[in-house]
């Protein structure tokens, strides 16, 4: 049977804190990043258990990231040159497994194996980033999979537009 978690960002978070709750509302998961200048570590917890790490690759020619959980350790790449988001495992119980986005990157769908793992669709026009996500396998690995996956993908969105903000600010102090 399905299970239905929803994942958003905290609104004026100086450290970063990502809420994940079930569908009654009861808080399943929390990612909290820690303060650093240029790669915080990012630490998912499912109650006061660690279930995982998330750092970001610093020297890469896409959006790398570095996965340690209690499932193994994994690697989660963006593909480069593609028209809308797409992501591949590597490494870990999930190897192989693929995450692809929409064009404006509402929806996503988790596949591994030929087999939806997980589908999350995100809210349009709110001020905080929002996604109702859909575990369709069961067991506690597939939700732990998808948890982490969704928390990546803020990060690197978060990250996508931190640097789009400072290449129009470049240009237009370039322009100036």
């Amino acid at each position: 049977m399905p299970r239905t978690l929803i994942i958003r960002n905290q609104l004026l978070s100086i450290r970063g804190r990502m809420v994940i709750e079930d569908e009654g509302g009861q808080l399943a998961y929390e990612a909290r990043g820690s303060f650093a200048l240029f790669r915080p570590t990012w630490r998912i917890a499912r109650g006061s258990q660690g279930v995982a790490t998330i750092r970001r690759k610093l020297l890469s020619w896409t959006s790398t990231w570095m996965i340690k959980s209690e499932l193994g350790n994994f690697v989660i790449r963006r593909k480069w040159w593609a028209w809308r988001h797409r992501y591949r495992i590597l490494g870990g119980p999930f190897d192989g497994a693929t995450l692809n986005g929409n064009l404006w990157d509402l929806k996503f769908v988790i596949l591994y194996r030929d087999a939806t793992v997980a589908r999350a669709t995100g809210t349009l026009l709110t001020l905080r980033d929002r996604h109702t996500i859909q575990v369709l396998q069961d067991g506690d690995a597939a939700e732990i999979f998808t948890v982490i996956s969704m928390v990546t993908l803020h990060l690197d969105r978060q990250d996508e537009k931190k640097r789009s903000r400072a290449e129009k600010a470049e240009h237009e102090t370039g322009r100036a």
